[in-house]
């Protein structure tokens, strides 16, 4: 499912790094190992390959830049309440590192051109009714350049 980015208050689209952006579906955690004759499998590969799809064409769809240098990266992941859960935070599987995982594979040679450039990580699980994860990519470089603009101007 694709979500619109939203049209700025002067007509001009909000796009690009530090530009947060959903990607509808159920997040798949990136990790579970199952070994047959020997062989590593991921127990659901094609559910996370689509995952992972559906993660590197939102960033495109929202016209992510892709940072060369280090960056932020900001998730919540939204889970879907089953109706006879009483508790108001999702502590159960799927493991909130198997979730990050999956999304920093997805954005990379996107948002990225490895994971390794993610210098911070701020991540989170809650309940609501549509099912995803909201991401945001901060490009460290471009937050340093308007602050030492910002500084001189001033």
């Amino acid at each position: 499912m694709i979500i619109p980015v939203p049209l700025g208050v002067i007509g001009k689209d909000i796009t690009g790094t530090n530009t947060p952006f959903f990607v509808a579906g159920r997040p798949i955690p990136q990790g579970s190992l199952k070994f047959i004759n020997g062989h590593a499998i991921h127990v659901r590969a094609q559910d996370l390959a689509l995952w992972r799809a559906d993660i590197a064409n939102q960033a495109r769809y929202a016209r992510v830049n892709k940072a060369e240098s280090a960056v932020e990266v900001i998730l919540t992941f939204v889970m879907a309440k089953p109706k006879t859960v009483k508790r108001a935070e999702p502590f159960v599987r799927p493991d909130l590192d198997k979730l990050i995982r999956a999304v920093l594979d997805g954005l990379t040679d996107v948002a990225y051109l490895d994971d390794q450039q993610v210098t911070n990580i701020t991540a989170s699980k809650t309940y609501g009714e549509n099912q995803g994860v909201w991401i945001t990519v901060i490009d460290k470089s471009i937050v340093m350049n308007e602050l030492i603009i910002n500084n001189n101007t001033n």
